[in-house]
């Protein structure tokens, strides 16, 4: 427990910073992978990475405040932020399946598997994050 010391004294806020920090990681690591891959399927890299680093922000903001309002079971606000990530998930996604051109149909398998897995792991994390032992001082912002 004590190399997670520095991020359990972090405040709610340097938390989400954090987190938010890393879903944009992820998202420029995404943009990578379709640069590679749907580039020649009539997908903009570049445009995707806006639409996703633009999306990744609101969506760690409200993905950190679907757990931190779950832990305080304050689930009026869980359904408001959880209506944010979802939307904010998906816009990527919604980008590709926009301009794609003439792609194999085993690829659009793919990435439709994809999709509905990545958004599986998501909600998963969420919910086991939500199911946590409550802290005693946890409020929801």
């Amino acid at each position: 427990m004590e190399r997670y010391a520095l991020l359990v004294k972090l405040s709610t806020t340097g938390k989400e910073r954090i987190w938010i920090l890393l879903v944009v990681i992820y998202g420029v690591i995404k943009s990578i992978v379709v640069w590679r891959t749907l580039s020649q399927y009539g997908v903009n890299a570049l445009l995707y990475l806006i639409f996703d680093v633009g999306a990744a922000i609101p969506y760690g903001l409200a993905t950190a405040r679907v757990v931190i309002s779950g832990l305080a079971r304050d689930w009026p606000r869980v359904r408001i932020w959880g209506l944010i990530a979802v939307v904010t998930h998906f816009i990527p996604d919604i980008y590709i399946f926009a301009v794609l051109r003439e792609p194999p149909p085993l690829l659009v398998d793919g990435l439709i598997l994809l999709v509905v897995l990545l958004s599986v792991v998501a909600i998963i994390g969420v919910i086991r994050q939500i199911q946590r032992p409550k802290p005693k001082d946890l409020k929801a912002n």
